[in-house]
């Protein structure tokens, strides 16, 4: 009798085993598959076991229920982006025609007959006018770049003189708010691969958000470390907080005391996305109150 149950207990025990051995590498595998499918969620696949178990099963079965519904959700959500960046182009096309001639005839205007004040007045609408044509721009490249139809021509660039051009068509910007502005650029060329008017987009946008936020300097820097081409610009900031930082590069992102400015929020973000296009990277990190913004390109021989 005592052989007896051994035996049984020794089967019970040997078969509650290979139980748990395969339930244990069915779970391996859901787990592998997972991993998997969220590499890939727009995938239309499913987790299954190779070991029947009605428990896991039925854990599977809603698994597989909720990645159903945040496949649906992602869809709607890839079409509602799509929508509205076609109507942020449309829009932006839309505004852009009028403008411009608006524009062309301020420019083109004979004021020599009106008095010194309206003259002036004339003059603001025309800033006015410009600053929202470069404000309808912005909306439209950003649309055009987030749908990949921006159409960069990649070339040998030199970094390091484009990079002093942009400074010497910035500086009046710049002066105006009577930053002091050092810069230390490679007199040797800096080569990268790149869109020459795409790169010089971003220093523009880059330069500008300096004009703008920075309070006394702004320090550029452009040369080689190892096999990339390394550029950054640092300015000090006031009230911007690590919070800000980690948002610079969000479209549409302002901090709350630039909401009754002139940005779109959007500065950034086409930059940094230009640079991405490029093959490069862009980041930014706060040094105290010093912003630093800093940039790489693989290096062109």
């Amino acid at each position: 009798m005592i052989y007896i149950l051994v035996v049984i207990l020794l089967v019970a025990t040997g078969y509650l085993g290979i139980r748990l051995f395969l339930l244990k590498k069915a779970m391996r595998e859901a787990s592998c598959q997972l991993q998997e499918i969220n590499k890939a969620l727009q995938e239309n696949r499913l987790v299954k076991i190779s070991s029947p178990d009605r428990t896991l099963e039925e854990l599977l079965a809603d698994i597989n229920n909720s990645l159903q519904t945040i496949r649906g959700e992602k869809v709607s959500f890839l079409k509602r982006e799509l929508e509205f960046k076609q109507q942020m182009e449309n829009i932006s096309h839309d505004l852009r025609t009028p403008l411009t001639s608006m524009i062309g005839y301020l420019r083109i205007m004979d004021v020599s007959g009106l008095a010194e004040e309206e003259q002036q007045d004339l003059q603001t609408v025309l800033k006015k006018a410009e600053r929202l044509q470069e404000l309808i721009t912005e909306f439209y490249d950003f649309s055009r770049l987030s749908a990949k139809e921006y159409g960069l021509t990649m070339e040998r660039l030199d970094v390091a003189k484009c990079l002093r051009n942009s400074l010497a068509e910035g500086y009046a910007d710049l002066s105006q708010k009577a930053l002091k502005v050092t810069a230390e650029i490679s007199d040797t060329p800096l080569f990268i691969s790149g869109d020459e008017g795409a790169l010089k987009r971003v220093f523009q946008n880059l330069l500008q958000n300096a004009a703008r936020y920075a309070v006394s300097t702004l320090a550029v820097n452009a040369g080689e470390d190892g096999e990339s081409v390394i550029i950054s610009l640092r300015n000090d900031v006031a009230d911007l907080g690590p919070r800000d930082v980690e948002r610079l590069f969000e479209r549409f992102y302002t901090r709350d005391k630039a909401r009754n400015s002139d940005s779109t929020g959007l500065g950034l973000t086409i930059a940094k996305e230009l640079v991405e296009q490029m093959n490069g990277s862009m980041e930014a990190d706060m040094e105290g109150q010093l912003l630093n913004i800093t940039m790489g390109f693989p290096k062109q021989l």
